[in-house]
């Protein structure tokens, strides 16, 4: 591993620079080379690759990724940190800083068309999820992330029907990608070390199971869906300030894919669940 994944040059540098982290931004930084080994090992990187890079911060990561990549990509909210990432990888050729938050650059610009992106961060935990399902939907470049997240995160993208887990992000994850878990981690392997366990998971990019056009009107759906847990679907479906659909609507559309009426969200696969929405 490189010099900076390391507590004590952590601290120094931080010291140095009278950087103090913000744990409302998610900042928790990799300084455990086992663990730097296996998001950069799972990504298969080669002297061929172009990866893209969210919250560098001081570059623990990042000094990995330029050592075996040929384009860093790294995008960096906050400012302090972009003085601190010149100083300690400025050297390196193949690395783009770009200041901005990630939920709000338009990432697909950052590269060029066919570029194929393969996107390896230890992500700020407080835009993990939103971020995660921006880059399926908004980065048709990237074919493939290894990513880190809150391991309760973890749990709920992978959760199949039944699970107490399972939820609408778990249909919209598998509706866009083959997620695996690849290891747990505990908080010890960052700094300041989280409240909460880690996990590791890879995305791979499903191919066009759905229309552009249908996954916006489709997560709408799924919102309404799992808007209360233990609810018929027809319920949840019909009730609220704002009903998706009237109840008799939705229990034609059960009874259409040969569902029960009584049926709930969260006892229904993704495909079960697209099919419910073509319905209706």
């Amino acid at each position: 591993m490189g010099k900076l994944a390391r507590p004590s040059v952590v601290a120094e540098i931080l010291e140095r620079h009278g950087l103090r982290l913000t744990r409302a931004l998610g900042q928790h930084f990799l300084v455990d080379g086992n663990v730097l080994g296996r998001l950069v090992e799972a990504a298969g990187l080669t002297p061929e690759d172009t990866v893209l890079e969210v919250g560098p911060g001081i570059g623990t990561l990042t000094e990995e990724l330029c050592g075996r990549a040929r384009r860093v990509v790294a995008v960096e909210m906050d400012s302090r940190f972009l003085a601190v990432l010149e100083e300690t990888l400025g050297s390196w050729p193949n690395l783009e800083l770009v200041e901005g938050d990630a939920m709000r650059v338009d990432l697909a610009q950052l590269f060029s068309p066919g570029e194929r992106v393969k996107v390896v961060s230890n992500l700020p935990y407080n835009i993990a999820t939103p971020l995660i399902l921006r880059l399926l939907r908004e980065l048709p470049q990237a074919e493939s992330m290894v990513v880190t997240v809150q391991r309760e995160l973890a749990d709920r993208y992978l959760a199949e029907p039944g699970d107490p887990s399972y939820g609408g992000v778990s249909v919209k994850i598998r509706l866009l990608s083959d997620a695996r878990r690849l290891a747990n981690v505990p908080p010890t392997v960052f700094m300041p070390p989280p409240r909460v366990e880690s996990a590791v998971v890879s995305f791979a990019r499903k191919g066009a199971s759905v229309e552009d056009a249908e996954i916006e009107p489709f997560f709408r759906f799924l919102n309404a869906s799992f808007s209360a847990r233990r609810k018929m679907l027809v319920n949840s479906l019909s009730s609220g300030r704002l009903p998706y659909c009237s109840r008799a609507a939705a229990e034609e559309a059960l009874r259409g894919c040969g569902f029960s009426p009584s049926a709930r969200a969260e006892e229904l696969s993704c495909e079960e669940m697209l099919a419910i929405f073509r319905e209706l």
